[in-house]
C-alpha cells in the first residue's frame, strides 16, 4: 500500500502507519503470507483499489 504524500488524507496516513507496523510484526514472527492477506483486507475495507492509483 503506497500512495504519494499528496494523495494521503490524515486517515490514510494513519492506516498506512498501522499497516507498516502490523506487517513488520508479522514478518518478524514468521507470518510472511499473512501480510498479503492483511493488505488485501485493508484495501477491500477502505475501497482502495491499487489499479486505480
Amino acid at each position: 500500500m503506497t500512495l504519494s504524500p499528496n494523495d494521503m488524507t490524515p486517515y490514510t496516513r494513519k492506516i498506512q502507519q498501522k499497516f507498516n507496523e502490523a506487517q513488520t510484526f508479522l514478518l518478524k514472527n514468521g507470518f510472511h503470507q499473512a501480510t498479503k492477506g492483511l493488505l488485501q483486507d485493508i484495501e477491500n475495507t477502505n475501497g482502495i483499489n491499487k489499479k486505480s492509483m
